[in-house]
């Protein structure tokens, strides 16, 4: 496989090497991917969180607050959980 990367990229993978946090242009390289790969799983998680909260206010099933002090008291009470 041949990768072919910006100037700029390349840079900041022999930054990293040169630091020592990484051996090689590959570890650097795998370390990203892995990142990648976590972030686009908790997107996923996050999506499917987000669309049951909308199905439980599609089904009636959310609270209403009027007031700035009914939210800081709800969201206070969660904090305490």
């Amino acid at each position: 496989m041949t990768i072919t990367l910006t100037d700029e990229l390349e840079e900041l993978i022999n930054e990293k090497v040169k630091s020592g946090v990484y051996k090689s242009a590959d570890e650097v390289v795998m370390a990203s991917l892995r990142l990648l790969k976590a972030q686009e799983k908790g997107m996923e998680a996050l999506r499917q969180e987000v669309m049951c909260g909308v199905k439980d206010i599609q089904q009636g099933r959310f609270t209403t607050y009027g007031t700035d002090v009914e939210l800081k008291t709800f969201s206070d009470e969660i904090v305490s959980l």
